[in-house]
């Protein structure tokens, strides 16, 4: 009889995770089995390599949690608190994603597979939001500008505040900086009377 598993998959990955943010790629399976709680030869038995590991630790997610919700807020209610709601989600999933993936291209090397097939999505994520804008535009909720211009201003600026906040600089709280950088941003892209 097989015996039953004490830790799970995402408890290891956790700790993984954990450990890969503190020390890089160059941590090892032992320090990483050692803050799960389990031996290193468990690690090998579900990820096989330290790569799998690293990849299945660090890897982000095919679809940002903000990209459905420009689908459902097209549109709908007042634009200016729509943006704050979109600029928060934003700020959250770069909070998560941003160090992943600095510690994915500072290990030297090409990328994992996963890792490389991600590339992309940051494009993706941009043509969805220039898409958004565009069709607040058609509405006439907001002036006729390039929309693409506008996605990246406001998708740059919220990068480099999360950017930023992890070099620990001295930022406002995350509310209270999308609250100004949206109310700023209004003033140019709000619908002429």
């Amino acid at each position: 009889m097989a015996r039953t598993r004490k830790i799970t998959d995402e408890q290891i990955l956790q700790a993984a995770q954990a450990v890969f943010l503190e020390k890089g790629f160059g941590a090892s399976t032992l320090e990483i089995a050692e803050r799960a709680g389990i031996s290193e030869g468990s690690i090998f038995k579900r990820f096989a390599t330290k790569k799998n590991l690293f990849v299945a630790a660090m890897g982000t997610p095919n679809t940002p949690p903000w990209l459905p919700l420009l689908e459902t807020v097209v549109g709908q209610g007042d634009l200016k608190e729509n943006l704050k709601t979109i600029g928060l989600k934003v700020i959250e999933f770069f909070q998560d994603n941003l160090p992943k993936v600095m510690v994915a291209m500072s290990k030297g090397g090409p990328l994992p597979t996963m890792m490389r097939s991600n590339l992309a999505l940051p494009i993706q994520n941009l043509k969805a939001l220039t898409q958004f804008f565009e069709q607040e535009i058609a509405l006439g909720r907001m002036q006729a500008s390039h929309p693409q211009t506008v996605a990246l201003i406001f998708m740059g600026s919220l990068r480099t505040y999360v950017f930023l906040n992890q070099l620990s600089a001295p930022l406002p709280a995350a509310q209270d900086y999308v609250d100004s950088m949206v109310n700023t941003f209004w003033k140019s892209i709000q619908p002429e009377n």
